[in-house]
């Protein structure tokens, strides 16, 4: 239990090892069934498709050929649509990272297959499950915190080939940790072939309730996992420890929403600040943590009167975890007011929290940003018992 609960302070569900291998497994097994039970065709592989459907055209298959070019277009299209989802989460800035539905309806989708008939046109099962395996693919692309795929093992093998060397080269134990869950995954996925490949052989088209099965598994652990995550919201000081992950925080932040309103002058002034060895012994730095893993930063004064940075996480907006810290933070300076220089994409954010403007956008060292400022709230007007955050 130990061991789980460090992982799930440090990563989400849907990165973990676990959910990993189980996507391969899936993946896997997805490729037999529709080579094995639908023309030849693969639903994950779509190198290839590529290359089966350019032979064809070159040996003169043409008609035959081009019934590898479907799934590829639905491919597409599914990546275009997890694409567009996330384009839509930029603007409003929040992500969107919908695990667990995508793991959920490709299931759904796995279902449907498996109850049609096996006289079915394998070109719309094929184009279903590709599509399916694209969402999936454009959704889940971390392993621990590494680059990784479910539908594939090229760039699976290449990482875990590179970290080998590293373990070699360098004697690092952390390399050859990170090469092992590489080649797991990989194992993962080549036991799905071969699952897939039998299972299909004795099961026909009905094998696809099995991988169904497997990735609802893998969908209940990681909406579970965000469950629990979302409720255990905790504000309190960064400990030294955590100040690398702070800053990296921020700063990834700044790039995304802050930078494009500053000139180069500018984003070096706050790179300064914010790199600066005495920060943590000038000002107090509180974190907002759900599930143990840091999603917002606030560094301010120590006596409270001036907010110096704030931000979320980039993909975690409007899940309140802003608000909390911030609300948190005023609770330690309830008698005194709290001015912040808020950047131009920010400033409607501190309106909601209270925050009203004084004067108009200012022009710094290549910063822009607009002077506001909170007073204290009569209804706060004395020290909370709960003490600091």
């Amino acid at each position: 239990m130990k061991y789980y609960r460090r992982k799930y302070a440090a990563y989400p569900v849907y990165e973990w090892l676990e959910t990993g291998i189980l996507l391969c497994l899936a993946g896997g097994f997805l490729d037999a069934y529709t080579y094995v039970t639908r023309g030849g065709v693969f639903a994950n592989a779509q190198t290839a498709n590529l290359i089966l459907m350019t032979l064809g055209l070159a040996t003169g298959k043409g008609a035959q050929a081009l019934k590898y070019l479907v799934p590829i277009l639905f491919f597409f299209c599914g990546v275009t649509l997890s694409e567009l989802a996330l384009h839509a989460g930029k603007k409003r800035r929040s992500d969107f990272r919908a695990h667990a539905p995508v793991l959920a309806g490709e299931a759904a989708v796995l279902v449907l297959i498996g109850a049609l008939p096996a006289a079915a046109d394998d070109t719309l099962v094929n184009a279903l499950a590709s599509f399916a395996a694209a969402l999936q693919f454009d959704n889940f692309r971390r392993l621990e915190g590494n680059p990784f795929a479910t539908a594939f093992c090229t760039g699976n093998l290449r990482s875990a080939t590179e970290h080998l060397f590293h373990a070699a080269a360098e004697k690092s134990r952390a390399a050859l940790k990170v090469s092992g869950k590489y080649f797991a995954c990989i194992l993962a996925f080549l036991a799905g072939v071969v699952a897939g490949y039998f299972a299909s052989r004795a099961l026909g088209g009905s094998a696809a309730f099995l991988d169904a099965g497997m990735l609802a598994l893998a969908a209940a652990g990681v909406a579970c996992g965000a469950f629990f995550r979302k409720r255990r919201v905790r504000v309190r000081r960064i400990a030294a420890g955590e100040l690398a992950q702070a800053r990296a925080l921020v700063w990834e932040s700044f790039e995304r929403y802050v930078a494009p309103s500053y000139t180069p002058e500018g984003a070096e002034h706050f790179r300064y600040f914010l790199d600066d060895p005495a920060l943590p012994a000038e000002k107090d730095l509180y974190g907002v943590f759900a599930g143990g893993m840091l999603k917002g930063v606030l560094i301010a004064e120590q006596d409270g009167s001036h907010i110096c940075a704030f931000f979320v996480k980039n993909g975690e907006l409007r899940q309140g975890y802003g608000s909390k810290l911030m609300h948190r933070f005023l609770e330690y300076v309830p008698q005194k007011s709290v001015t912040v220089n808020a950047a131009p994409a920010a400033v409607n954010a501190y309106k909601k929290l209270g925050f009203v403007p004084e004067g108009g956008i200012c022009h710094a060292d290549g910063m822009t940003y607009l002077p506001m400022r909170r007073d204290p709230s009569p209804r706060t007007e004395h020290k909370p018992t709960g003490g600091t955050p």
